[in-house]
Protein backbone atom coordinates (compact mmCIF):
# COMPACT_ATOMS: atom_id res chain seq x y z
CA UNK A 1 0.00 0.00 0.00
CA UNK A 2 1.45 3.59 -0.84
CA UNK A 3 -0.62 6.64 0.55
CA UNK A 4 0.52 9.73 -1.47
CA UNK A 5 -0.28 13.63 0.35
CA UNK A 6 -0.31 16.82 -1.82
CA UNK A 7 -0.74 20.49 -0.96
CA UNK A 8 -3.44 19.18 2.15
CA UNK A 9 -4.84 15.89 1.05
CA UNK A 10 -4.88 12.67 0.14
CA UNK A 11 -4.87 12.27 -3.17
CA UNK A 12 -4.93 9.18 -5.74
CA UNK A 13 -2.75 10.45 -8.60
CA UNK A 14 -0.27 13.59 -8.72
CA UNK A 15 -1.15 16.67 -10.35
CA UNK A 16 1.77 19.58 -10.88
CA UNK A 17 1.81 22.29 -12.93
CA UNK A 18 4.02 22.67 -15.91
CA UNK A 19 6.14 25.37 -14.08
CA UNK A 20 6.40 23.33 -11.12
CA UNK A 21 10.08 24.37 -10.17
CA UNK A 22 10.89 20.72 -7.95
CA UNK A 23 10.08 18.64 -11.56
CA UNK A 24 11.75 21.37 -14.18
CA UNK A 25 14.65 21.90 -12.01
CA UNK A 26 15.25 19.45 -9.09
CA UNK A 27 14.24 23.11 -6.92
CA UNK A 28 13.77 21.54 -3.58
CA UNK A 29 14.89 19.63 -0.45
CA UNK A 30 13.29 16.26 0.99
CA UNK A 31 13.84 13.72 3.88
CA UNK A 32 13.29 10.38 4.15
CA UNK A 33 11.89 8.52 7.72
CA UNK A 34 11.35 5.08 8.84
CA UNK A 35 8.37 4.17 9.86
CA UNK A 36 7.58 1.46 12.81
CA UNK A 37 4.18 0.19 13.22
CA UNK A 38 3.06 3.96 12.98
CA UNK A 39 5.64 5.73 14.35
CA UNK A 40 8.07 7.65 12.62
CA UNK A 41 12.09 7.58 13.88
CA UNK A 42 13.59 11.04 14.22
CA UNK A 43 11.40 12.85 13.32
CA UNK A 44 12.38 15.77 14.74
CA UNK A 45 15.62 15.79 13.89
CA UNK A 46 14.59 15.11 10.05
CA UNK A 47 12.25 18.20 10.34
CA UNK A 48 14.97 20.58 11.60
CA UNK A 49 17.37 19.33 8.95
CA UNK A 50 14.73 20.28 6.30
CA UNK A 51 14.40 23.43 8.00
CA UNK A 52 17.76 24.77 8.28
CA UNK A 53 18.03 23.39 4.27
CA UNK A 54 14.84 25.51 3.68
CA UNK A 55 15.82 28.39 5.17
CA UNK A 56 19.40 28.19 3.22
CA UNK A 57 17.78 27.66 -0.08
CA UNK A 58 14.84 30.42 0.21
CA UNK A 59 12.40 27.89 0.28
CA UNK A 60 8.94 28.84 2.41
CA UNK A 61 8.37 26.25 5.71
CA UNK A 62 6.42 25.69 8.40
CA UNK A 63 7.45 22.99 10.59
CA UNK A 64 4.12 23.17 12.15
CA UNK A 65 2.25 22.49 8.60
CA UNK A 66 4.84 19.44 8.00
CA UNK A 67 4.05 18.13 11.58
CA UNK A 68 0.43 18.25 10.85
CA UNK A 69 0.39 16.62 7.49
CA UNK A 70 2.89 14.09 9.10
CA UNK A 71 0.19 12.95 11.33
CA UNK A 72 -2.73 12.61 8.83
CA UNK A 73 -0.57 10.36 6.37
CA UNK A 74 0.31 7.83 9.58
CA UNK A 75 -3.02 7.40 10.15
CA UNK A 76 -3.21 5.33 7.33
CA UNK A 77 0.07 3.18 8.44
CA UNK A 78 -0.85 -0.51 8.40
CA UNK A 79 2.41 -2.26 7.68
CA UNK A 80 4.83 -3.14 10.39
CA UNK A 81 7.79 -1.48 8.33
CA UNK A 82 7.26 1.67 6.30
CA UNK A 83 8.95 4.64 4.64
CA UNK A 84 7.90 7.95 5.33
CA UNK A 85 9.39 10.82 2.46
CA UNK A 86 8.57 14.65 2.83
CA UNK A 87 8.87 16.79 -0.20
CA UNK A 88 8.86 20.18 -0.35
CA UNK A 89 9.64 22.48 -3.15
CA UNK A 90 9.91 25.94 -4.08
CA UNK A 91 6.61 25.24 -6.04
CA UNK A 92 5.59 27.08 -9.27
CA UNK A 93 7.47 30.14 -10.80
CA UNK A 94 7.38 32.88 -13.05
CA UNK A 95 10.78 31.77 -15.69
CA UNK A 96 14.29 32.20 -14.76
CA UNK A 97 16.79 30.64 -12.49
CA UNK A 98 16.44 32.98 -9.54
CA UNK A 99 12.80 33.05 -9.75
CA UNK A 100 10.88 33.57 -6.56
CA UNK A 101 8.22 31.25 -5.28
CA UNK A 102 5.12 32.38 -3.38
CA UNK A 103 3.38 28.83 -2.93
CA UNK A 104 5.66 25.56 -1.57
CA UNK A 105 4.29 22.66 -2.82
CA UNK A 106 4.68 19.61 0.21
CA UNK A 107 4.37 16.25 -0.86
CA UNK A 108 4.23 13.37 1.35
CA UNK A 109 4.59 9.58 0.80
CA UNK A 110 3.92 6.43 2.80
CA UNK A 111 4.85 3.00 1.85
CA UNK A 112 6.26 -0.13 2.88
CA UNK A 113 9.65 -1.35 3.40
CA UNK A 114 11.36 -4.58 3.92
CA UNK A 115 13.35 -4.72 6.81
CA UNK A 116 14.80 -7.85 5.70
CA UNK A 117 17.26 -5.66 3.75
CA UNK A 118 19.09 -3.84 7.35
CA UNK A 119 20.81 -7.60 7.23
CA UNK A 120 22.87 -7.43 4.66
CA UNK A 121 26.33 -6.28 3.60
CA UNK A 122 27.41 -4.35 1.15
CA UNK A 123 29.72 -4.41 -1.83
CA UNK A 124 31.09 -0.67 -2.81
CA UNK A 125 32.68 0.16 -5.96
CA UNK A 126 34.69 3.74 -6.27
CA UNK A 127 32.90 5.77 -8.65
CA UNK A 128 34.71 8.30 -11.09
CA UNK A 129 32.00 10.72 -10.13
CA UNK A 130 33.49 13.32 -7.78
CA UNK A 131 31.18 15.06 -4.95
CA UNK A 132 31.80 19.29 -4.98
CA UNK A 133 32.48 20.23 -1.32
CA UNK A 134 31.97 23.87 -2.20
CA UNK A 135 28.31 22.83 -3.73
CA UNK A 136 25.18 23.35 -1.32
CA UNK A 137 23.94 19.83 -3.23
CA UNK A 138 26.45 17.87 -1.43
CA UNK A 139 25.79 18.95 2.03
CA UNK A 140 22.14 19.47 1.78
CA UNK A 141 19.52 16.81 1.24
CA UNK A 142 17.67 18.68 -2.01
CA UNK A 143 16.22 16.72 -5.14
CA UNK A 144 19.46 17.31 -7.42
CA UNK A 145 20.29 13.99 -7.02
CA UNK A 146 21.95 13.42 -10.33
CA UNK A 147 25.40 12.68 -9.68
CA UNK A 148 24.79 10.14 -7.21
CA UNK A 149 22.17 8.14 -9.57
CA UNK A 150 24.89 8.62 -12.50
CA UNK A 151 27.31 7.39 -9.62
CA UNK A 152 25.12 4.01 -9.00
CA UNK A 153 24.21 3.47 -12.37
CA UNK A 154 28.34 3.87 -12.72
CA UNK A 155 29.03 0.91 -10.72
CA UNK A 156 25.65 -1.29 -10.50
CA UNK A 157 26.94 -4.30 -12.67
CA UNK A 158 30.03 -4.77 -10.06
CA UNK A 159 28.87 -3.57 -6.64
CA UNK A 160 25.70 -2.89 -4.87
CA UNK A 161 26.43 0.95 -4.62
CA UNK A 162 29.27 3.21 -5.31
CA UNK A 163 31.86 4.96 -3.12
CA UNK A 164 31.81 8.48 -4.13
CA UNK A 165 35.12 10.73 -3.09
CA UNK A 166 35.41 14.41 -2.91
CA UNK A 167 37.55 16.56 -5.27
CA UNK A 168 40.58 16.17 -3.33
CA UNK A 169 40.26 12.80 -3.81
CA UNK A 170 39.59 11.56 -0.24
CA UNK A 171 36.51 9.57 1.26
CA UNK A 172 32.94 11.72 1.49
CA UNK A 173 30.02 8.92 1.29
CA UNK A 174 28.39 5.99 -0.62
CA UNK A 175 25.09 7.61 -3.26
CA UNK A 176 23.10 6.83 0.30
CA UNK A 177 24.75 7.12 3.20
CA UNK A 178 27.68 7.89 5.79
CA UNK A 179 31.09 5.72 5.81
CA UNK A 180 32.95 4.61 8.57
CA UNK A 181 35.67 2.61 9.49
CA UNK A 182 36.62 0.75 12.92
CA UNK A 183 40.02 0.68 13.43
CA UNK A 184 40.49 -0.73 17.72
CA UNK A 185 38.07 1.26 19.74
CA UNK A 186 38.46 4.52 17.50
CA UNK A 187 35.55 5.01 15.01
CA UNK A 188 36.67 7.88 12.19
CA UNK A 189 34.28 9.45 9.66
CA UNK A 190 34.53 12.25 6.72
CA UNK A 191 34.05 15.53 8.86
CA UNK A 192 31.30 18.14 7.69
CA UNK A 193 33.84 20.01 5.38
CA UNK A 194 34.64 17.12 2.93
CA UNK A 195 31.81 17.24 0.68
CA UNK A 196 29.20 14.85 2.81
CA UNK A 197 25.65 15.07 3.81
CA UNK A 198 25.39 14.94 7.33
CA UNK A 199 23.12 12.15 8.21
CA UNK A 200 20.79 12.00 10.85
CA UNK A 201 21.65 8.33 11.84
CA UNK A 202 25.68 9.59 10.98
CA UNK A 203 24.70 12.38 13.89
CA UNK A 204 23.50 9.60 16.55
CA UNK A 205 26.36 7.30 16.59
CA UNK A 206 28.52 10.29 16.95
CA UNK A 207 26.71 11.13 19.63
CA UNK A 208 26.12 7.78 21.17
CA UNK A 209 29.92 6.45 20.33
CA UNK A 210 31.20 7.13 24.45
CA UNK A 211 28.49 4.73 25.74
CA UNK A 212 30.11 2.51 23.59
CA UNK A 213 33.82 2.72 24.28
CA UNK A 214 34.68 4.26 20.99
CA UNK A 215 36.13 7.16 20.46
CA UNK A 216 35.04 9.58 17.35
CA UNK A 217 37.62 10.93 14.98
CA UNK A 218 35.65 13.33 12.42
CA UNK A 219 38.26 14.15 8.96
CA UNK A 220 39.64 13.45 6.10
CA UNK A 221 39.79 9.81 5.27
CA UNK A 222 42.06 8.35 2.45
CA UNK A 223 40.82 5.47 0.40
CA UNK A 224 43.37 3.10 1.53
CA UNK A 225 42.37 3.31 5.51
CA UNK A 226 39.50 1.63 4.27
CA UNK A 227 41.03 -0.96 3.44
CA UNK A 228 43.04 -1.35 6.63
CA UNK A 229 39.93 -0.97 8.57
CA UNK A 230 38.96 -3.88 11.15
CA UNK A 231 35.42 -2.84 9.13
CA UNK A 232 33.85 -0.38 7.16
CA UNK A 233 30.14 0.40 7.21
CA UNK A 234 27.42 2.62 5.72
CA UNK A 235 24.63 4.63 7.68
CA UNK A 236 21.78 5.69 7.08
CA UNK A 237 18.16 6.85 8.14
CA UNK A 238 16.10 3.41 7.02
CA UNK A 239 19.40 0.88 6.71
CA UNK A 240 20.42 2.39 10.15
CA UNK A 241 24.41 0.40 10.24
CA UNK A 242 25.32 -1.92 7.24
CA UNK A 243 28.54 -3.31 6.92
CA UNK A 244 30.69 -3.35 3.76
CA UNK A 245 31.94 -6.62 2.58
CA UNK A 246 34.44 -5.74 0.03
CA UNK A 247 35.64 -2.05 -1.81
CA UNK A 248 36.76 -2.56 -5.60
CA UNK A 249 36.93 -6.33 -5.25
CA UNK A 250 39.12 -6.59 -2.16
CA UNK A 251 37.27 -7.82 0.82
CA UNK A 252 37.41 -5.31 3.80
CA UNK A 253 37.65 -6.01 7.59
CA UNK A 254 35.13 -8.33 9.01
CA UNK A 255 34.86 -7.17 12.63
CA UNK A 256 31.09 -7.76 13.75
CA UNK A 257 29.17 -4.39 13.81
CA UNK A 258 26.40 -6.36 15.91
CA UNK A 259 26.85 -3.77 19.17
CA UNK A 260 26.55 -0.95 16.47
CA UNK A 261 23.75 -2.58 15.28
CA UNK A 262 22.29 -2.67 18.53
CA UNK A 263 22.33 0.86 19.78
CA UNK A 264 20.74 1.91 17.22
CA UNK A 265 17.91 -0.58 17.49
CA UNK A 266 17.96 0.57 20.53
CA UNK A 267 17.80 4.49 19.96
CA UNK A 268 15.18 4.20 17.18
CA UNK A 269 12.13 2.97 18.63
CA UNK A 270 9.78 5.65 17.21
CA UNK A 271 8.59 9.19 17.88
CA UNK A 272 5.18 9.51 18.50
CA UNK A 273 3.08 12.31 16.33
Amino acid sequence: MSVVWCNGEIVDQLHLKSNERGLMLGDGIFETIAVRAGNPIWLPEHIQRMGDAAAELGIGFSSENIFDAVKAVLKHSQAEAEVLRITLTRGPTLRGLAAEGTTPSLIITLSSFDRSALQKSVRLATSAIRRNETAPSCRLKTLSYIDAIAAAREVSSRADDALMLNSKGHVASTTIGNIFLLKANVLSTPSTDQAILPGIARQKLIRGAAELGLIVEERAVEIKELHAADCVFVTNSLRLATPVSSLDGKACGTRDIGFIQGYYEQHSKGDAT
